[in-house]
């Protein structure tokens, strides 16, 4: 039997190997840049917006011109934990471009339509995935990798002219599946592999509607769970002459983007803009990236690992925002934004980390009236985001295979950058 669990655990460590990569996106976390990060993602009804395509592809269409946005930041997270708990920091270099291209519909209506796009993703690599055991202690939304690659293609269309807007869009992402063949027997080690990659598609709807001093949004994203699949059928020597043939699979997700419907407002006071706005997300459904094995034992029964249920809640997020010009050409932003932690309870054998956390953002952007270098008016600009976690101290009340009987943790986590928006 020992070397049966030797053999899997081998096979398990080989499967890995064919993942995909990551745990939350850039967008979800911090924003893409700009106006997007600074004002805590509260951008819902601010048409100046470069990702529409993705945080509302309704305001394309009520976009006066074409926008073009391109920014580049660090992410920094630190945790501080008791001594038997341990937590990766994590330093990551981002970027994110956006675009919009509103058009009439044709000469002879004034109703607008448009097209948009946004991309956002790390410097250093596509994506990075981890896959726990069900016993370890993870941060669900920071500490494994905090953003992957991600495209998102919008649409929006004029309904009423220059008041109602509707946009819909499709956020593309990957899930992998695939099949391995190993024979270790002799001195000649072989195997075959194949290996399906998926495009799979998250639906995102928008409204905004827009009067003369207050506009409204209301967008639908929905949830992303991309998984990994590997079977293995394994032959394996026994010594020198007994055959053992181990199939096995091997199955996770490899990051999770919960559902959620946001609704906000924005109204304009002189020369400023306010707005508030609040996101339900569904996390009653989330899966966690935990790597579930399924394997036949000696009698022919099949194992499978177990995974400790978590009761996690639906949660409601508040946010608010404010822009103000300082003079002619400088403009501030900021915004604030209450994340509930999903996780009520920390007490049973799983060890899903996440606190309740306050969100503050800050951008400050230059404007540089259109010349002969620049296609039309440009912003160049700065920005961060800082966020707070709560202390959280856990208590077992049950005993888990790590051992963690007792534990505390907190933590924090920033992203600064710079940022270009043109009018083209």
């Amino acid at each position: 039997m020992a070397v049966r669990l030797v053999i899997l655990k081998y096979f398990s460590m080989f499967g890995l190997l064919f993942a995909i990569p990551a745990l939350a996106s850039q967008a979800q976390n911090y924003g893409l840049g700009g106006e997007t990060t600074g004002r805590a993602n509260s951008v819902l009804a601010e048409v100046s917006n470069p990702f529409a395509a993705l945080y509302n592809p309704s305001l394309i269409a009520a976009q006066p011109h074409p926008i073009f946005g391109f920014s580049s930041a660090v992410q920094q997270v630190a945790f501080s934990t008791s001594e038997n708990l341990k937590l990766k920091n994590q330093s990551l270099a981002t970027w994110a471009f956006g675009f919009s291209y509103p058009f009439k519909l044709n000469r002879e209506s004034s109703k607008q339509a448009g097209l948009g796009l946004a991309f956002s993703g790390p410097f250093q690599k596509l994506r990075t995935f981890y896959a726990y055991a069900p016993e370890d202690a993870f941060a669900m939304r920071y500490g494994g990798s905090d953003s992957q690659f991600k495209a998102t293609l919008g649409a929006g269309l004029e309904l009423f002219e220059k008041t109602l807007f509707l946009g819909a869009g499709l956020s593309l992402y990957l899930s992998t599946a695939g099949a391995a063949e190993e024979t270790l027997v002799g001195n000649n080690p072989t195997g075959r592999m194949a290996l399906d990659v998926g495009l799979n598609t998250a639906a995102v709807v928008g409204l905004y509607l827009k009067q003369e001093n207050t506009q409204t949004a209301f967008t639908f994203h929905q949830a992303l769970d991309p998984s990994f699949i590997q079977s293995i059928d394994g032959k394996v020597s026994i010594a020198g002459s007994e055959i053992l043939h181990q199939p096995l699979l091997a199955r996770s997700t490899l990051y999770y983007e919960p559902q959620t419907l946001q609704l906000e407002a924005q109204h304009q006071i002189g020369s400023t803009k306010a707005s508030v706005g609040i996101g339900y997300e569904f996390w009653s459904q989330y899966k966690a990236p935990i790597l579930i094995t399924e394997a036949k034992d000696n009698l022919g029964a099949v194992r499978t690992t177990q995974v400790a249920n978590m009761a996690l809640n639906n949660t409601w997020n508040p946010r608010v925002s404010f822009e103000s010009p300082l003079s002619s050409t400088l403009t501030l932003s900021s915004g604030y934004q209450y994340r509930p932690t999903p996780v009520a309870d920390l007490s049973g054998a799983a060890n899903y980390l996440d606190s309740n956390t306050h969100i503050v953002g800050l951008s400050l952007s230059h404007l540089i009236s259109e010349s002969s270098f620049l296609p039309g008016p440009t912003k160049l600009g700065v920005y961060g985001q800082y966020h707070w976690l709560n202390h959280r101290q856990v208590t077992k009340t049950q005993p888990t295979e790590s051992g963690l009987k007792a534990y505390s943790f907190q933590g924090n986590a920033a992203i600064y950058g710079l940022c270009l928006q043109s009018a083209l």
